[in-house]
């Protein structure tokens, strides 16, 4: 039994103390297959320290293996996140050795894992050159330029491994992908097909999700209905189909059907805060603001997304002219800077006439509501009453500059022009 045999067993019985001097040991007097043999092992079953141990040890050596040692060697840095040592290591190799195509596919992975993903497009590139009909290259190649967002490039690669007879590779369906790469080149119909194609192939949610997506933004709404009810049957925890086709009811001025989807769906996801937010919108549409705050109160209790339940709770209180409620909830919101409800704690000062704290909320407000023309008009009006006229013409000569196509502002304009409000 060789030492590296027995170092092996050494960790495997717990005895650390004993298999680090037998790893010296085999360093010492293993042969250089046998080592190389050891430092895979020990990267296979993560004892990373010992490996690479083994490995500084070899790449002193002139030996011919070298290259392929640096190749483990930068495979240990990639697990330890040192990308900077890892290309050092993958840099040594020359264009001439054979492991230079598994150092290009190593610096390729590395790159797209800490974001340059042009970086690792172009290593894939020059792979591809190499080795033009390895189809793991492809299927690498195709998946870094989808993300790249280089459509057409993504397009031909999932095509050429269809091609080949693969409808799946590493466990992702092709079909799907070259689905997905149509549909955001606009080409729906295309894409629709082969999700269609897909999904005969291999049932699975994402795939349900994207036809229905799909369908919806082709604009076919009856189609997409039908995947989101037929995805929220075979898997009632995917919680974007209940949001998504909620929305479709609502756009479609079924709001009774979205408010009872979305009951359902708290009842099976009791615990996601984003169906009570949802549900307490639809309820608000239908003038229901007391079930509303019931559903919101409920969300509070979940003690997630604090500030945007609180938003709404301040909003639904607004609703109902609970001035002091919407008030009480404005003041516990850690970062109170949505546009909507600084307009509304504005309007209440106004209306109770501490019109510097009135002032303040719309100056806050100004900066995410001033491309709503609703907003410009009642703050106009406000800057009027407070004898600050010029500075109501000058905010509407701005927004006009910008909206010239708001007929009722221009109207406002000239009436403020016209006015005799001087103080």
């Amino acid at each position: 039994m060789s030492f590296s045999e027995k170092m092996l067993q050494s960790l495997s019985d717990g005895d650390l103390d004993g298999a680090d001097l037998l790893l010296q040991q085999a360093l010492t007097h293993d042969e250089l297959p046998v080592l190389i043999e050891l430092g895979e092992v020990l990267i296979e079953k993560g004892f990373l320290i010992e490996a690479k141990e083994v490995f500084l040890d070899l790449v002193e050596r002139q030996i011919p293996e070298k290259d392929l040692v640096l190749t483990y060697l930068a495979e240990i840095a990639i697990e330890e996140d040192d990308y900077e040592s890892a290309f050092e290591y993958l840099d040594q190799i020359k264009e001439t050795s054979e492991y230079y195509p598994r150092a290009l596919f190593m610096m390729a992975d590395a790159y797209q894992a800490i974001g340059f993903v042009e970086v690792s497009l172009a290593k894939l590139q020059e792979l591809l050159a190499l080795l033009p009909d390895d189809e793991t290259v492809q299927f690498a190649y195709a998946e870094i330029a989808l993300l790249a967002n280089k459509l057409t490039l993504a397009q031909n690669m999932y095509e050429l491994l269809l091609d080949a007879g693969y409808t799946e590779f590493s466990n992702v369906s092709i079909l799907e992908r070259l689905a997905t790469t149509l549909a955001h080149q606009g080409k729906f119909e295309e894409a629709l097909d082969y999700y269609k194609e897909a999904y005969r192939h291999k049932k699975n949610d994402q795939i349900l999700l994207n036809l229905a997506r799909l369908n919806q933004q082709m604009h076919e709404m009856d189609e997409a209905i039908i995947y989101y009810e037929e995805l929220i049957k075979e898997n009632p925890n995917i919680k974007e189909a209940y949001l998504e086709l909620a929305d479709i009811y609502v756009h479609e001025q079924q709001p009774v059907k979205a408010a009872q989807l979305l009951e359902q769906a708290i009842k099976e996801n009791p615990y996601y805060v984003h169906f009570y937010l949802h549900l307490a919108e639809v309820l608000e549409e239908l003038e229901d603001y007391q079930k509303a705050n019931l559903y919101l109160n409920q969300a509070l209790l979940l003690d997630e997304e604090e500030d945007s339940v609180l938003t709404a709770l301040a909003k639904n209180a607004f609703y109902q002219g609970e001035y002091e409620q919407t008030l009480h909830y404005f003041e516990r919101i850690e970062n109170a800077y949505q546009g909507e409800l600084l307009w509304m704690v504005a309007r209440i000062y106004n209306e109770e006439e501490e019109f510097e704290k009135a002032a303040h909320y719309y100056e806050m407000a100004l900066e995410e509501m001033q491309e709503v023309p609703e907003f410009i008009r009642d703050y106009c009006y406000f800057l009027r009453d407070e004898g600050r006229l010029k500075e109501a013409l000058a905010l509407l000569e701005s927004h006009l500059a910008k909206e010239m196509h708001d007929e009722s502002l221009h109207q406002l304009y000239d009436e403020l022009k016209q006015s005799d409000w001087d103080y």
